[in-house]
């Protein structure tokens, strides 16, 4: 029977260094240690959490931190098998040697570090120790990656072509100072024939940060692209580099847009997902013109998942010219809209508004007409509220135009022939879609 139950049972543990775990740490740490627990020989995945600094400015409970101290890398060597280790401290300084008796684990292929308070200017993380990772997470905070991480993940992204997705995560701090991601990724001397393995980078950070065309060589195997930045500049060069090595992107989460950008995703077929997000800046407009009319015919017998969520929805809201850009997309399978919802509540007092609006029966009916593989369609009902809309009655105010564009909906009349296949959802100002039924005779309810 415990040949069957192990298994299960012991596939994922987690390693817990806080005050509710004190009745049973010391216990469950040197089983581990000792190489007689069953999680030895089934752990697929560990979690280790609260990494505790030997300090004495931090108030600790000394077993805490003795049993720490005395189990933590007994225990890690022990654990053979494992594929998936993820690590989360507030630790200032990195627990080295716990990450690098992980690197040293043969089976490790996905590891993610957690280190809110890490500061770089105090130790370099072992990062290049690990030779198998096929998948690499870092979470700091802003301004770590500098110089000494740098000089960790270059060498590895250098050295061991194994590595398959990278992702940056920088949480939030005041910090100067201009990052050169070229560092990363800068191709060392390799022979014609070497092709990188790293398909996926994802960057999320609000420092600084630059990257050009002396990335792209170690890029070229790129399918999936997910950069989120407030502050940062992909030079024009990176994107020609990619066009000119012939690097297709299937995966496109870019922020925010450039001109360059938007001629690197004219120059190829074969895009898949595609998002637009969180464009605001005034050059926007221009922008969506050429997403819609010259990038999705492009790709309009690939493209699988289009989503438009951006603040400037009077660039980006459906409209009559845009919807026939989208339906030529015919393998489309999800599909997130910007629907301007005009204000119509005589109960509160209107502001003029642009009118950028398509009616609402005629896109369901168009959609249902030409998008045959469609599973989702979210809509996302947007206006310009007026400027009383904040304080004590803002919630009355949302509450009533989440009712309004429902009723909508529920009122809206698919005219043709066919049945909707996909399912219809919006969403309220909670930020949460809200799913909506579809009749038998294709008039939606609620």
């Amino acid at each position: 029977m415990n040949e069957l139950v192990e298994p299960l049972t012991f596939a994922s543990i987690a390693i817990k260094f806080k005050l509710s775990a004190a009745p049973y740490i010391e216990h469950q740490m040197s089983t581990l240690a000792s190489g007689n627990s069953p999680a030895t020989r089934w752990t697929k995945r560990v979690t280790i959490l609260t990494l505790m600094a030997d300090t004495k400015h931090c108030a600790i409970p000394e077993t805490m931190l003795t049993c720490q101290n005395r189990y933590l890398i007994p225990a890690i060597q022990a654990l053979q098998n494992v594929q998936f280790a993820s690590v989360f401290s507030y630790a200032r300084r990195p627990d080295v040697e716990a990450l690098q008796a992980l690197s040293q684990i043969p089976t490790l292929r996905d590891l993610s570090i957690s280190f809110p308070g890490y500061q770089s200017g105090h130790e370099t993380l072992p990062l290049d120790a690990f030779t198998n990772l096929r998948v690499l997470t870092l979470k700091l905070t802003s301004g770590s990656i500098r110089t000494p991480m740098i000089q960790s993940i270059g060498p590895m992204v250098a050295r061991y072509p194994a590595l398959e997705e990278l992702t940056l995560i920088e949480k939030y701090t005041k910090h100067d100072g201009v990052t050169n991601l070229d560092i990363f990724f800068e191709d060392p001397m390799h022979s014609p024939s070497f092709v990188p393995s790293l398909t996926k980078l994802t960057l999320r950070n609000c420092s600084e940060f630059t990257m050009s065309a002396l990335s792209a060589p170690r890029l070229r195997s790129l399918v999936h692209l997910n950069v989120r930045r407030r502050k940062g500049n992909i030079d024009a060069s990176f994107w020609r580099a990619l066009a000119e090595i012939g690097a297709k992107i299937r995966y496109f989460n870019v922020y925010p847009l450039d001109a360059a950008a938007i001629r690197y995703l004219a120059s190829y077929e074969g895009l898949e997902e595609l998002h637009i997000q969180d464009h605001g800046q005034s050059e926007a407009q221009d922008f969506s013109k050429e997403v819609f009319h010259t990038v999705l015919p492009c790709h309009r017998q690939s493209l699988q998942q289009l989503t438009f969520s951006c603040f400037n929805f009077r660039s980006w809201c459906i409209t009559d010219k845009y919807l026939g850009c989208v339906l030529k997309c015919t393998a489309l399978r999800n599909l997130t809209l910007l629907y301007h919802h005009p204000e119509e509540n005589r109960e509160w007092p209107s502001l003029p508004q642009e009118k950028i609006f398509m009616d609402l029966s005629t896109l369901l009916t168009r959609i249902t007409e030409r998008l045959g593989k469609l599973e989702t369609l979210k809509l996302l009902p947007i206006r310009h509220n007026p400027y009383f809309a904040s304080g004590t009655g803002v919630g009355t105010y949302l509450d009533i135009n989440d009712k309004t564009f429902e009723k909508e909906i529920c009122e809206s009349e698919i005219t043709c022939a066919q049945i909707p296949a996909f399912q219809l959802c919006w969403m309220a100002h909670s930020r949460r879609f809200k799913p909506v039924e579809a009749k038998e005779e294709g008039l939606p309810s609620p």
